[in-house]
């Protein structure tokens, strides 16, 4: 390994093979290639960047000359997928040269030492060929180049892929048969025209044919339209003889200009396509980046990026991923035949060492279909398999980067949801913690306190059987059952919360008349409604709902107990309903102290009270109405009420179809048929 300096640093001595690039912070490019070496080259560059602790960039220029196999595609791959694991920057670049690109690429960037290999060649070669690094040399202005020796040979520019017979067949009859249409326009146009501007028919002619074929067919018109303008129109006509020197120079000129035509404007050509296909992929990937983001499950996930990719290469996409024991499974995709039982030998040994396999490559080449490593920021999470609709169909060798690029993007996606899923796991486990504690630290008193009534009074009616008079053991099995309610009522109430919570809380709706749920939770509450007269004022023409009578019977019945707790006696509580907007609002008010400005959202929230220690309970009542009409469609919030006393208001949807009510109104209303109000004590 030695240091070749640039020209301007041609006076400084050249450093010793182990010493690290000069200055700290310097910016290093690693030119690579398709050879065997790329992979020794790139990992010297990493030791050269990780010794400067300098940021650095590997880089493959593609020149329209260059034609390689699936073979040297797939190590180019390799190569920059080891560069950015050492830590830099693989970029891919195109150009008509290599010298250019490298060098405009190191300017925009700020790079200033360029590394690559220095080729093995014999003594005549290195005199008769121009090496990347001479012309590096030539241009390199303030760059230094750091050659790598001991590399093998300096890949060779690999030759045109043949084309079938009746393709160049085709593409030389067409350019031969442009030539000629000219040559019969110019002998039309002849008598009238200068020599100078049938030559200007000759060029544009030339040009039209290079616009539309291959280089070869272009080159080969420009010297067949050179042959057939001096065998026709040069004197001495109908030969190759020249009656005046001036015609050799006019179609020397003409030879020339003619095949730079040919060249500029395949280069044209080339650079369009370049473009045009630089532009598809960029598209690509930015559709299925925005469209893998808003995907809000897996299956959804993989199911875009099957789609996308299998229209984008014309093949029938499956995605593998291992499962919790690290076996592969079929996750999205068409699956495999019965016949293919080799295949999933080629995926498990893609997913074990993370390198292209399958269809085209050298490595398993029988299998049906190419198999890509799907590769994330962090391990290998699955293998992507394209099977062409075509049999024996090869991918096309330039889209093999581009593949990788849209396989990065699935296996980044793949991650997010997995770390989406994580996170989502971790926050459920912090809220249940959370929940579990503070049900402990609830349950420890609002548990204790009915327990310790129950036990005291039983003890005492165990003691005093023979004392006590009959009033006084009637007032302590009264204060034993009622106790004994609200321990059932506080225990269903964590119960309840907890199926909630969870999601294991399945409705079972059917049809019923409002008021009949209203009964039902008078009638659970009525020793503790003793001291609170309840006013209910419901519309006789009130459709029937379609609801969990048992879970709305809960939300009565909570909303009237957070009345009792939070009310002077004798101060009366409210239930009222009205129909508006295809939506049933239904209102419990009472006429106590109110909500706290501000907490009109927070009475909602689970363990929350209005003032601690003023009321029994855990604060979960207001929490599971909200989950019960939300799980209903419906809305639920509180207000203060005018006048004094607090107010909670919710809906509930009214559906089409309800079955029409029995004229016998239920015993809630039969004692009062005339009023629309009544009072319950």
């Amino acid at each position: 390994m030695y240091n070749q300096p640039s020209a301007d640093a041609a006076r400084r001595p050249p450093p010793r093979p182990d010493e690290p690039l000069r200055a700290s912070g310097n910016r290093l490019l690693a030119v690579i290639n398709s050879s065997p070496a790329a992979g020794q080259l790139v990992r010297s560059a990493g030791r050269l960047a990780a010794a400067a602790q300098a940021e650095w960039f590997a880089v493959y220029v593609e020149t329209p000359d260059d034609y390689p196999t699936f073979e040297d595609q797939e190590r180019i791959a390799k190569t920059m997928r080891l560069a950015a694991q050492l830590g830099g920057q693989a970029v891919m670049l195109s150009g008509f040269s290599l010298r250019d690109p490298i060098l405009d690429f190191a300017r925009e960037q700020g790079v200033t030492t360029i590394v690559l290999a220095q080729p093995r060649q014999p003594g005549w070669r290195r005199l008769l060929s121009v090496t990347l690094a001479d012309q590096l040399r030539r241009r390199a202005g303030h760059l230094d180049l750091h050659l790598i020796s001991g590399a093998e040979h300096e890949p060779r520019p690999r030759s045109v892929p043949r084309q079938s017979a009746w393709i160049l067949l085709r593409d030389y009859g067409l350019a031969a048969a442009g030539v000629g249409l000219c040559t019969g326009l110019a002998f039309v146009l002849f008598p009238f025209l200068a020599l100078t501007n049938l030559v200007m028919i000759y060029l544009l002619t030339v040009a039209i044919i290079a616009s539309r074929l291959d280089r070869g067919p272009s080159i080969f018109a420009s010297l067949f339209s050179v042959a057939l303008f001096a065998f026709f129109f040069v004197p001495d006509y109908y030969s190759f003889s020249l009656a005046n020197t001036e015609y050799a120079i006019t179609l020397a000129v003409m030879l020339i200009v003619s095949i730079l035509i040919s060249r500029l404007t395949s280069r044209i050509r080339y650079q369009a396509r370049a473009a045009s296909q630089q532009e598809r992929q960029t598209a690509a990937l930015y559709d299925m980046s925005r469209n893998l983001t808003t995907k809000l499950s897996l299956p959804e996930l993989l199911q875009e990026a099957i789609e996308q990719i299998s229209r984008t290469f014309d093949s029938q996409v499956t995605i593998l991923m291992p499962d919790g024991a690290g076996k592969l499974h079929l996750s999205a995709g068409k699956a495999f035949p019965d016949d293919y039982g080799s295949e999933m030998l080629v995926a498990n040994w893609v997913y074990r060492y993370g390198h292209f396999a399958g269809l085209g490559t050298k490595t398993l080449p029988k299998a049906r279909g190419f198999y890509l490593p799907l590769r994330a920021s962090q391990k290998l999470i699955g293998v992507l398999r394209l099977e062409p609709t075509r049999p024996n169909q090869m991918i096309a060798l330039k889209s093999l980067r581009f593949l990788e690029a849209l396989g990065s993007q699935v296996a980044l996606a793949i991650e997010r949801e997995h770390l989406h899923q994580q996170t989502h796991q971790t926050q459920i486990q912090i809220e249940a913690e959370r929940l579990r504690n503070a049900l402990l630290s609830s349950v420890s008193h609002d548990l204790r306190t009915p327990l310790t009534v129950i036990a005291g009074s039983a003890s005492s009616l165990l003691e005093g059987e023979t004392t006590l008079d009959s009033p006084t053991k009637a007032e302590l099995t009264q204060t034993i059952y009622e106790e004994a309610n609200r321990l059932d009522r506080l225990v269903h109430n964590l119960l309840e919360m907890s199926r909630l919570q969870s999601g294991q809380t399945k409705l079972n709706q059917e049809w019923y008349v409002l008021e009949e749920v209203v009964g039902c939770a008078l009638a659970q509450l009525e020793p503790q409604l003793q001291n609170h007269p309840v006013i209910i004022h419901l519309p006789p023409d009130l459709p029937m709902v379609r609801i969990d009578a048992l879970l709305m019977e809960r939300v009565f019945i909570n909303l009237l107990e957070n009345a009792i707790k939070y009310t002077p006696e004798q101060t009366p509580v409210t239930i009222s309903g009205w129909v508006t907007h295809q939506e049933l609002l239904l209102e419990v008010a009472d006429r106590g102290p109110g909500l706290v400005p501000g907490d009109e959202e927070l009475v909602f929230e689970k363990f929350y009270q209005a003032s601690s220690g003023s009321a029994r309970g855990v604060g979960l009542g207001l929490t599971i109405c909200r989950s019960i009409i939300e799980a209903h469609a419906g809305h639920i919030w509180a207000a203060n009420r005018p006048g004094g006393g607090a107010t909670f208001r919710f809906t509930l949807p009214l559906e089409e179809g309800a079955p029409l009510l029995d004229k016998t109104l239920p015993e809630l209303n039969k004692s009062h048929p005339d009023e629309s109000a009544h009072s319950v004590n």
